[in-house]
């Protein structure tokens, strides 16, 4: 069940939350309705890796008359897998009538109590209950429409005291899909479909006119319940809102569960950027973040300037690349094609071999690329952009050149030069002073100053 896609995904984010520890006995509050058979499967699932001790308890209510068919269930459920069940009874209505108390607060209350005590009887270090995300979500619209604290809008805590909550980040309709491909069997509380109580309105009644407006909308929620807990339990908080606030002046389209992502990929744990290399993140609305070693640079996707496929060099005929301009010249003069002198870098490069049949091509590097130097060998390219501290954004923007040539009768290729950065040992920069030197063919590469 927890195997594959998104559900491994989420058995994964659960281990690095410490909500569950190696050696623990923990308590599950079952029902035997799909949220606590899922909670079972998936405390059973992680059950061999961190040594678990799991028993099950059912707390009966006696508010429904069918309830044998329950406990039926229950006890089937527990011998098939093989796993202790411990019942306890409580008279919910005695209690609310006794106390003024609803129906609801009563049940809570008189459950959490049985159950804590039968964690205590049998020695067991953490109740596990079966609260999900929508769970999570019908609280928080709950509280928000009875009125409530800044505190009281962040949701259920994923841990209080000695009570955890492994399926929190769980939607409901993944839970029902997944028992469902799995073939396990739960029941169903017929009064969850009954808008007696206030949760069970928001649930039947105000979540389809949400789902209207945005099918998204619990996941919405759940990052704002995730961002208010954040605000008061990160260490690095303020610098984390700091960098919220400046990512939200340019109006991107990320969640926040994204942006905190990007965030941990950035920052180490003292709040401090990572000076190290470059990176870039797409934020949407044709913007990107861009990191180039110790600076933050929020940019607009240009359109590509160039056709980067691999274009021929011709006889005297500029190429355009981003800011470079090179032409294969017969002629001195050719330098006069690629731009006045004083707004480019121009370099002149001789052959130093002669070669038969061969052409030179302009194009982006690729993957395991790689120019043989003088007297060091061949170089990666990648490795030698990394050196010169040019960002990945920019790599695609340096032509390589790049000559193919016959010898004994095969076609070889050899890159020439990475722009004006590296030459091969087929080349050597040189300066010209007399424009009557035209015997040997030049290699002309200009760039705009600055790169």
């Amino acid at each position: 069940m927890f195997n594959t896609g998104k559900m491994k995904k989420k058995a994964e984010e659960l281990k690095k939350s410490g909500l569950i520890k190696k050696n623990e006995k923990i308590l599950i509050a079952f029902s035997g309705g799909p949220d606590s058979v899922f909670l079972y499967n998936l405390l059973n699932f992680l059950k061999e890796e961190y040594f678990l001790e799991i028993s099950l308890t059912y707390i009966n209510h006696n508010l429904r008359k069918d309830v044998e068919d329950d406990l039926k269930f229950v006890k089937n459920f527990s011998e098939e897998n093989e796993v202790p069940l411990y019942v306890e009874s409580v008279d919910v209505r005695k209690y609310a009538t006794e106390n003024k108390k609803s129906i609801e607060l009563s049940a809570r209350e008189l459950r959490y109590e049985a159950i804590e005590k039968v964690l205590q009887n049998i020695n067991y270090d953490k109740i596990a209950t079966g609260h999900n995300l929508d769970d999570n979500i019908e609280t928080f619209i709950f509280r928000l429409l009875r009125g409530t604290s800044l505190k009281g809008l962040k949701g259920i805590p994923e841990k209080r005291e000695n009570i955890i909550r492994p399926i929190l980040q769980f939607e409901k309709k993944e839970i029902l899909n997944c028992l469902q491909e799995n073939k396990k069997n739960y029941i169903i509380d017929y009064t969850n479909n009954e808008n007696d109580y206030t949760r069970n309105y928001i649930r039947n009644e105000i979540f389809p006119m949400f789902v209207n407006i945005n099918p998204n909308f619990r996941n919405k929620i759940n990052e704002l319940i995730h961002e208010m807990n954040d605000r008061e339990n990160s260490n690095d908080n303020i610098l984390k809102e700091k960098f919220v606030q400046y990512l939200e002046k340019y109006d991107v389209e990320l969640s926040r569960k994204k942006i905190d992502r990007i965030y941990e990929t950035l920052y180490n744990k003292k709040g401090e950027l990572n000076t190290g290399g470059s990176k870039e993140f797409y934020l949407g609305n044709g913007k990107i973040l861009r990191k180039k070693y110790d600076k933050l640079e929020v940019i607009v996707e240009k359109k590509k300037e160039v056709d980067e496929e691999k274009v021929m060099l011709k006889l005297n005929i500029p190429v355009k690349w981003y800011d470079y301009e090179i032409i294969l010249t017969d002629n001195i003069t050719g330098i006069e094609k690629v731009g006045k002198t004083e707004e480019k870098n121009i370099i002149l490069l001789r052959f130093t071999e002669e070669f038969d049949e061969h052409k030179i091509f302009v194009r982006k590097k690729l993957e395991g690329d790689t120019i043989l130097l003088n007297n060091l060998g061949h170089r990666k390219i990648k490795k030698i952009l990394i050196d010169e501290k040019i960002p990945k954004w920019e790599r695609d923007k340096i032509p390589l050149l790049e000559m193919e040539y016959r010898k004994n009768n095969k076609i070889i290729s050899q890159i020439l030069s990475v722009g004006d950065i590296k030459f091969s040992k087929y080349l050597k920069k040189e300066e010209v002073k007399d424009k009557s030197d035209n015997n040997k063919m030049l290699l002309i590469i200009g760039r705009k100053n600055g790169r």
